[in-house]
């Protein structure tokens, strides 16, 4: 078995606020643009979202199954997200965050998926209710106007802040990535990548300068809910990491045998 380390980090930005250096996963093809965009957003203010005020205490009071925040700025996409303690799966497609019986459900990752955001791609799932909360808005993304100005996810942490740069949103097929795809191999991560870059599918919208670059050894999310124009799809919204406080985001990436490697560096 042949294993990578995570995608070499080749820079630092200072974050004001949190007094630790914000470490820039730098992609092949977009990552001087990420790099870029970054010193110019309001990452550099960003310590939890203004309902966050006293830290990860608060999220923790609301439910043990709590491990993270997610944000993205200037929408309402401001939710904890939840993992079911129990390991299942349809719990929170049916409860809230406070574990109440509640149709619309919670921004919750299922049990195959590490709450430590260290897997390739950590699924976040979602309803779209007709209120507009929960994922709703990740439908938005879908129009190219609302894309260009909407570029990074914020995942925060008991003891970390992650910052993820927007690159890629469509419609699928509603199949479960994580059933679709082993990521616990670089076959299928590479598989996914394939899927991302894919041409011919009429509502993609790919990042201008992020169309090549992505590898195993980067770090994705993959934000899903109901489309709401398509009955029976998927919309995603797919950010890769390029902010990692703490550096803890790490795992090794597994090649397997080399002729398993001689293929896909053929392919």
């Amino acid at each position: 078995m042949y294993t990578k380390r995570r995608y070499k980090i080749v820079d630092m930005i200072a974050v004001k606020g949190l007094f630790l250096p914000l470490t820039v996963v730098l992609l092949t093809g977009c990552s001087q643009k990420a790099a870029d965009s970054v010193r110019n957003t309001g990452y550099e203010k960003s310590a939890l979202p203004t309902e966050q005020t006293t830290g990860f205490e608060d999220i923790k009071s609301l439910n043990e199954d709590a491990f993270a925040w997610l944000y993205i700025p200037d929408t309402d996409i401001n939710y904890p997200i939840l993992q079911d303690s129990e390991g299942d799966d349809s719990f929170y497609k049916g409860h809230n965050e406070y574990k109440e019986p509640d149709e619309n459900g919670a921004i919750h990752i299922e049990a195959a998926n590490l709450n430590n955001m260290c897997d390739f791609n950590e699924v976040i799932y979602g309803s779209s209710p007709d209120d507009g909360s929960r994922f709703a808005q990740l439908n938005n993304f879908l129009d190219k106007d609302f894309f260009d100005e909407h570029k990074y996810v914020h995942v925060y942490m008991e003891d970390n802040s992650l910052i993820y740069y927007i690159i890629a949103a469509y419609t699928r097929d509603n199949t479960r990535l994580l059933e679709q795809y082993d990521f616990s191999y670089a076959s299928g991560c590479m598989e996914f990548i394939n899927e991302i870059y894919r041409k011919g599918d009429d509502n993609k919208i790919i990042r201008e300068g992020c169309e090549t670059g992505l590898k195993p050894e980067h770090f994705l999310i993959t934000l899903t809910t109901d489309s709401t124009d398509e009955p029976g799809k998927q919309t995603v919204v797919i950010g890769c990491l390029m902010g990692d406080v703490a550096g803890k985001i790490d795992r090794d990436v597994d090649y397997g045998d080399e002729e398993d490697i001689d293929i896909q560096a053929e392919q």
